[in-house]
């Protein structure tokens, strides 16, 4: 079994295990997976987690997220389980979560936009002005939102900044995708839920001349470290584009203690009331 290690700070502060059933090594400065890898172990928060879309890719290695970051909400354990973490998938004591992968089409996209995201697609204004989106869901127009912008969210992402906004909080592997206005001018707008085969076409316009696009709300730092692509780029307005779901979706280890249902009551407080004595009403 080869095992890949993926972090910003790996080279700071970890050493590789050793063990004699399985070879491991640093995921290169290329950011290029090596052939052979059955699995991709990132050491570090969700972003980091995140930043493997771009890895991975369309190959189908798995993703076992350590968290050594604050939330690790997409991370499949703590740092504390990283000695049984091999054990138990070796023994195959774990289960899968496929994620949702969002692409964005347009004809003059930058090339330096990796154009996948598996949280969310974001576009939002950039000045003190209001933009207008307009909507359609399979051709069919839905609303013209107006106000900050609009987030495409997967159901990975429902627990991210959809969640912030109003938001639908959508257990993994649901078939949807989220529609969420952000700060609309309308008492009348709400979050949508739809079919995740449906193709999104999205036009803006303002009275200003940009506006922000986010895949995953992610962009690198200044020397491009920990990012090989840029996810995030201004552009001007009127912009039009389209959002559908990829064909190829992210699949991560999750083990015991730290399924979804946890996740949630654990990391987002769901179901603690005080009335309980700050214990979870579950």
């Amino acid at each position: 079994m080869k095992v890949v290690f993926y972090g910003k700070d790996l080279k700071k502060n970890f050493h590789l295990p050793q063990r004699k059933d399985i070879s491991f090594q640093m995921l290169g400065q290329d950011r290029i997976l090596p052939a052979g890898t059955d699995l991709l172990v990132t050491v570090g928060g969700d972003g980091t987690f995140l930043e493997a879309l771009e890895i991975v890719k369309d190959s189908g290695v798995p993703v076992a997220g350590v968290n050594f970051g604050r939330m690790g909400f997409l991370t499949g354990c703590g740092p504390d389980f990283i000695g049984y973490l091999f054990d138990a998938v070796l023994n195959k004591q774990f289960s899968t979560t496929s994620h949702t992968v969002l692409t964005i089409e347009r004809e003059d996209l930058q090339k330096h936009i990796y154009p996948y995201a598996i949280n969310e697609i974001c576009i939002q204004r950039l000045s003190s002005a209001m933009i207008e989106v307009d909507v359609k869901i399979n051709d069919s127009q839905i609303s013209t939102y107006r106000g900050d912008g609009i987030i495409v969210a997967t159901p990975t992402g429902s627990t991210a900044y959809s969640l912030s906004v109003g938001g639908p909080i959508v257990f993994p592997g649901s078939g949807v995708l989220i529609l969420s206005p952000i700060a609309p001018h309308n008492l009348n707008v709400r979050p949508i839920v739809f079919p995740d085969n449906a193709i999104l076409r999205i036009q803006v316009r303002s009275r200003t001349p940009n506006a922000q696009l986010h895949l995953d709300n992610r962009s690198p730092d200044a020397q491009g470290i920990g990012c090989g692509s840029c996810w995030s780029e201004v552009v001007d307005l009127p912009y039009s584009f389209i959002v559908k779901k990829a064909r190829f979706s992210i699949t991560s280890l999750t083990f015991e203690g730290n399924d979804f249902v946890t996740t949630l009551r654990e990391k987002l407080m769901m179901g603690f009331d005080k009335r309980d004595g700050g214990q979870s009403n579950g």
